[in-house]
């Protein structure tokens, strides 16, 4: 038998030590990290909120009804109310509205991706997933971008800048497009930033299928790109050409004119009929100054979700250093234009989006030029000085770490209530298709596939009905609610009058912490 060797176990232990953290420091590990995260967290906690139900319905019923993606309504919603008796219960007078159909900023390509995926698949979870993962390939390819022209470690910065980003981990988690615009811009442009025109012209048309603010962003990138290489090659041939060089110079111009061409082409029937045929006009439209001022603070507080001295503080912290990796020599003079393009076309945006009645005080519209962002920061952190790098690098980790725990814990708080109502969409799912009063109208619409209503963004008009009996016994039979959905231990959302003409009227079925109240015939 052969003696026991241990200083060779020893050896042996440490070397598998050291590939084990090898592995965990590798490049490629701290990407598929930094990508994965988003998935991960919509698996553990299952969060869609906000829009977001929405947004997934969308795809669905798009599967069931194509028409929808040409103007047909969503027959599925009526979320702002009936029509109440008198009038003046509704001060806001939102029920007035139309029932809506596809959003007049939005193109085809993403409820159109969401269909795909569930008529492929059937799956929610799959549904649920395509988002997270956009926003992971948004993260793989900015660093694929940095590599162009930065150090392997710079990129990487560059990459985990933006996945830790908390505007973007946030929206790269739950079923908003952004993410999805994110990765057919952040796709085209590598490609174009590659010379691969045939790519370029396939990718950009996706992006400018996607969402109207993609339009200007895409197309006055590869304005400024082409612009600069018109310019460029204006002032070549001026010089003197080199002795033992040819004096025609490359035409890379056409690449560039291919880029706008293409897209324009492809998106040119979409533009034409969404907007320009049907008459609906600019989605900017009504700018308001004042409009401006109650939003824009607003939305500079979400960016990061602090107060609006702390955003404003990390906003200059993050210019500087953008502004240092900008004016180095990190980047090329081609790619310094476009990227500064492709961010500063993005503020307008965010701008006029600020300033537009109805618009929202989301500041998530900036998400799709935050690459760029991040390889300018990446740059300008290589560039300071030691001390200042250490300064402004601790400062970004503890904030965004900070700001994305808050963030997730509020997922997994939030998660767990939307999930408490899967026994009430099992219940709504057997029955004959009606409207469902409920406060989880869009998950109600998704997950029950019924017909919902509620008192979107008019509380009075929803304390008029749910807290007295008469005038919800009005409402109640005179709309075609066939049932109503409350919590079975909550008096909040329904006083208690109203809840005892719902015991007398209707069938109850308990569905967990839930009360479904089914109209008798």
């Amino acid at each position: 038998m052969k003696p026991f060797n241990a200083p060779s176990v020893i050896v042996a232990a440490r070397a598998w030590r050291a590939q084990v953290v090898a592995v965990f420091r590798s490049h490629t590990f701290l990407l598929l990290l930094l990508a994965g995260q988003y998935a991960l967290v919509q698996a553990l906690t299952g969060i869609q909120y906000g829009d977001a139900p929405r947004n997934l319905h969308w795809g669905i019923l798009t599967t069931e009804n194509p028409a929808f993606l040409l103007g047909a309504p969503d027959t599925y919603e009526r979320i702002k109310g009936f029509p109440p008796d008198p009038p003046s219960l509704a001060p806001l007078a939102l029920h007035r509205f139309p029932q809506a159909g596809l959003h007049r900023w939005w193109g085809p390509m993403a409820p159109a991706l969401f269909g795909l995926v569930w008529a492929t698949t059937g799956s929610y979870t799959a549904l649920q997933l395509v988002v997270p993962l956009a926003g992971a390939g948004v993260v793989l390819l900015t660093y694929q971008m940095g590599r162009l022209w930065l150090a392997r470690r710079e990129a990487l910065i560059g990459a985990a800048f933006l996945a830790c980003f908390p505007l973007f981990r946030d929206y790269a988690t739950v079923s908003y497009t952004e993410a999805l615009s994110a990765l057919a811009l952040t796709a085209a442009l590598l490609a174009h930033c590659r010379g691969r025109t045939g790519i370029t012209v396939l990718l950009g048309g996706i992006t400018a299928l996607m969402k109207l603010d993609l339009l200007l962003l895409y197309f006055g990138a590869i304005t400024v790109a082409a612009g600069y290489v018109a310019l460029d090659r204006r002032r070549s041939l001026r010089a003197p050409v080199p002795a033992g060089e040819p004096a025609e110079q490359p035409r890379p111009v056409l690449h560039h004119i291919a880029a706008l061409a293409g897209p324009a082409i492809i998106a040119a029937p979409w533009v034409w009929y969404h907007y320009l045929d049907r008459g609906m006009g600019a989605p900017a439209s009504g700018m308001s100054l004042a409009q401006f001022g109650l939003v824009a603070p607003q939305m500079l507080e979400l960016l990061f979700y602090v107060p609006w001295y702390g955003a404003t503080l990390t906003l200059a912290i993050i210019g500087v250093t953008a502004t240092a990796g900008l004016r180095s020599a990190a980047f090329p003079p081609l790619a310094r234009a476009m990227l500064l393009a492709w961010f500063g076309l993005g503020l307008v945006v965010v701008l006029v989006y600020a300033a537009t009645p109805g618009a929202g005080n989301s500041p998530r519209i900036i998400i799709p030029a935050l690459p760029p962002l991040a390889l300018m920061v990446a740059a300008g952190l290589a560039r300071l000085a030691t001390a200042w790098r250490r300064r402004i690098g601790f400062y970004l980790v503890v904030l965004f770490t900070l700001i994305n725990l808050v963030t997730i814990g509020y997922y997994a708080i939030e998660g767990a209530r939307l999930r408490s109502y899967a026994p009430v969409w099992h219940v709504l799912r057997e029955l004959p298709r009606g409207y469902v009063l409920t406060e989880a109208y869009w998950p109600a619409i998704l997950y029950a596939r019924q017909p919902a209503t509620w008192f979107e963004f008019d509380e009075a008009f929803q304390r008029n009905i749910m807290y007295d009996a008469d005038h919800f016994a009005r409402y109640f039979e005179q709309h075609p609610i066939a049932y109503v959905v409350l919590p079975a231990d909550d008096g909040v959302l329904a006083s208690a009058d109203v809840r005892a003409y719902l015991e007398q009227r209707t069938a109850r079925r308990d569905a967990g912490n839930y009360v479904v109240y089914l109209r008798r015939p």
